[in-house]
């Protein structure tokens, strides 16, 4: 998987996740605050009718009371009472019903000029549980009672909810309900609301997803573009230091044979023509050409040991034969016939085998370092040390020259491209690369495969020149 859509998975799927829990909350929430105002709604409906119920009933009983006390005959009494209570209507489905103390209906239906009005009968199959209800709550102190009867406006059965008390002195069940269907259309318009700010939440979370899906399509699409450019421009700027270092080495190599290996053998060949002159004319004495011979043949000898010389600055046969240990030695040793400063190569630790990658960018680092150190540095001595330890291999070049500006140089895009080269050869193969350098010294550490490089284990040489052990 690549690394930009792993990032891009990282980003989205938090993003997605915590929108997830943010509309699950949201839902959570909305519904709990639905069902708590469904519970006031309900709560608050409920009391109001209780209250208007009570009313009613208070008046009725209070009509009745006055009828009773006014005199007349009982059944008379009774008659006017159950007109008053006929007469008595409220909304578009109240009214008052009764009943006698053998539980009887009192009141008849049909005279009460009311359509679709259909009591609670105890003789009938349907009215026979709620009547029993009703009763039964009146005389026990009368209250509230609910229970589900025929609506008569709409002839659906729907909650009733009624009050009940008993008259004293003619032991009557008076009481009157109302009918709670709109109490429950109003709690379904809460439900319903609910459900819709839930709906219209989750199309606000999805929008804000998308957009944020969007946002971070278009910063990949950004950052993908500005790292094209950026990478781009450094495989240009790498490629062109590829071929400088080429065309550099190239002209080395050529001024090296031009000045040493050339010369040599030109010489040798005047050496060598001028021997045949004298062979072929026999008025010189015999000993002149041998010693003409011999010259040129030492020459020879001067010019073989070059070509070694450059075979070897371009790939160290001791690398292959020998390891990295020999072919260091072996290259201190030349760099100290080569130049005025003292170098001691120091060996620690059992020697590895190590892979032909490894062992020929330490050499390289060691051979670049050398250079830099003899020529710029104008150092009095150098070491070498390379050590082993379990499966890693450190390479340290320290010197007492004058140091240089570790950043500036790192900075400079033109100057400083062996100490790069460097750096990109260790890091290449998964190692670590440090340079310390200051006005007392400069060290340079390289670590493969994997060692941490100490940052404050070691200190620039003191004026002396003393080295480390």
């Amino acid at each position: 998987m690549q690394l930009r859509l792993k990032l891009a998975l990282f980003t989205t799927v938090p993003i997605l996740l915590a929108l997830g829990l943010v509309a699950l909350t949201v839902q959570h929430q909305t519904l709990k605050l639905a069902h708590q105002e469904r519970e006031l709604v309900e709560s608050a409906y409920l009391h109001s009718k209780e209250t208007e119920l009570r009313h009613y009933v208070q008046l009725a009983t209070s009509a009745l009371q006055q009828i009773a006390s006014n005199g007349q005959p009982l059944a008379t009494q009774q008659r006017q009472a159950l007109a008053v209570l006929t007469s008595m209507k409220f909304g578009g489905d109240g009214y008052f019903f009764v009943y006698d103390k053998d539980n009887n209906v009192l009141l008849d239906a049909r005279q009460m000029g009311q359509a679709g009005v259909d009591l609670c009968d105890p003789s009938s199959p349907v009215g026979e549980i709620p009547a029993k209800l009703i009763i039964s709550t009146a005389r026990n102190g009368g209250g509230m009672v609910r229970y589900h009867w025929q609506k008569p406006s709409s002839q659906q059965t729907v909650p009733k909810l009624a009050y009940v008390t008993l008259m004293d002195g003619w032991d009557w069940v008076v009481g009157t309900g109302i009918y709670l269907d709109d109490v429950e259309n109003t709690l379904r318009r809460i439900d319903q609301r609910a459900q819709e700010n839930i709906h219209a939440t989750r199309l606000r979370i999805y929008a804000i997803a998308a957009a944020c899906i969007v946002l971070i399509g278009i910063a990949g699409l950004a950052l993908n573009i500005s790292d094209h450019r950026v990478l781009s421009a450094k495989l240009r700027r790498l490629a062109q230091r590829v071929v400088r270092s080429q065309e550099d080495e190239r002209l080395r190599v050529s001024r090296e044979l031009h000045d040493g290996v050339v010369q040599v053998l030109v010489s040798s060949k005047f050496l060598l023509e001028t021997a045949q002159l004298q062979l072929q004319t026999p008025a010189h004495p015999a000993a002149a050409p041998a010693e003409v011979l011999d010259t040129g043949l030492a020459r020879l000898n001067e010019a073989l040991v070059e070509i070694r010389r450059v075979s070897h600055g371009l790939r160290p046969a001791l690398l292959d034969d020998l390891g990295l240990a020999a072919a260091l030695a072996l290259l201190t040793e030349q760099a100290q016939q080569h130049g005025d400063c003292r170098l001691r190569f120091v060996l620690r630790g059992d020697p590895l085998t190590l892979p032909t990658s490894h062992s020929t960018a330490l050499f390289r680092v060691a051979q670049e370092a050398l250079t830099n150190a003899q020529r710029h540095a104008k150092a009095s001595r150098i070491d070498v040390v390379l050590k082993f330890s379990g499966n890693r291999v450190s390479l340290s070049v320290l010197d007492n020259g004058n140091g240089f500006a570790v950043r500036k140089v790192q900075a400079d895009r033109r100057d400083g491209i062996g100490l790069r080269n460097m750096r990109e050869r260790i890091e290449g193969l998964g190692g670590r690369f440090g340079i310390t350098s200051s006005r007392f010294g400069t060290r340079i550490r390289a670590v493969l495969p994997d060692e941490e490089i100490p940052g404050s284990g070691w200190s620039p040489m003191a004026p002396t020149g003393a080295l480390p052990a």
